[in-house]
């Protein structure tokens, strides 16, 4: 966080002379300059980072003066679950922090596997995200309901959702911990049945063992697709955002400027 105080020697003498009038004016030059380094650290964040989201982007947040206190600060509003906002190791270096769905998940890191559906910013998708944690069980209960998938909810299922997660990898060693999505590895089968035989006896297994999508069917799952696999790099993040230099040059380049624009309309008023 930036914490914007005033430090001018000019400044200071004026508080002492007129303190009413110049600490208006301080407090008018502290908010605007506050909004300035917004600015310009979000130009920084679109220059250094690879298609920052929206939302990142609008994480900036400004805490203006209150009560004549005189001091004015910039930072990121924290994301819910956690304790700070996860670009603080791209400021101040350290670990990534770890997302929602990664706390779920027994606190653990995970990169994109093969089977992972990524989104134009380069992360996986938070509609896959989502069905990943419903099928498993562990999608959080807000708004009043439960997203997390039930039995009855998986029987009307007809999409790819038949996920698992191997927190140990697989017994022989073969697949590392991490979730994958059941796939066939034999021949398509048309219609709603996992095999020639349960089509000719009109006999349909349960979730899992079928899924059905709008223009192709599945059989049953012989193989698993990797989508998230847990990391353990462990490495440190390099910081890539100058944060506190932007915020740094801005105040220096304007705040006096500031100050004196808005001493000299309150005086000529």
């Amino acid at each position: 966080m930036i914490t914007i105080t005033v430090k001018d020697n000019q400044v200071k003498e004026l508080l002492a002379t007129m303190p009413k009038t110049a600490s208006r004016a301080v407090e008018l030059a502290l908010d605007k300059t506050a909004q300035l380094i917004k600015s310009d650290v979000r130009l920084e964040m679109i220059r250094v980072f690879d298609s920052p989201t929206r939302y990142t982007l609008n994480s900036v947040r400004i805490t203006p003066t209150k009560n004549h206190n005189m001091v004015a600060s910039v930072w990121y509003e924290h994301p819910e679950r956690m304790s700070d906002h996860y670009l603080t190791p791209q400021i101040e270096g350290g670990a990534r922090k770890l997302k929602g769905f990664e706390h779920a998940l027994g606190n653990e890191e995970y990169i994109p596997g093969r089977g992972a559906v990524m989104n134009v910013y380069g992360n996986v998708s938070v509609g896959q995200i989502k069905q990943i944690m419903s099928v498993l069980g562990k999608a959080e209960t807000s708004a009043g309901f439960a997203a997390n998938m039930t039995t009855r909810s998986a029987k009307r299922n007809t999409k790819d959702r038949d996920y698992v997660w191997l927190p140990n990898g697989s017994r022989n060693g073969a697949l590392p911990p991490g979730i994958y999505r059941r796939v066939a590895t034999a021949g398509s089968v048309a219609g709603r049945y996992s095999t020639i035989s349960d089509r000719t006896t009109h006999k349909k297994p349960g979730f899992g063992a079928w899924q059905t999508g709008s223009s192709r069917a599945v059989v049953r799952a012989q193989g698993l697709l990797p989508i998230l696999i847990k990391g353990d790099t462990g490495h440190a993040v390099t910081p890539l955002l100058d944060f506190y230099g932007v915020a740094q040059r801005t105040y220096d380049a304007k705040f006096l400027l500031l100050f004196n624009a808005r001493l000299n309309e309150l005086l000529s008023k």
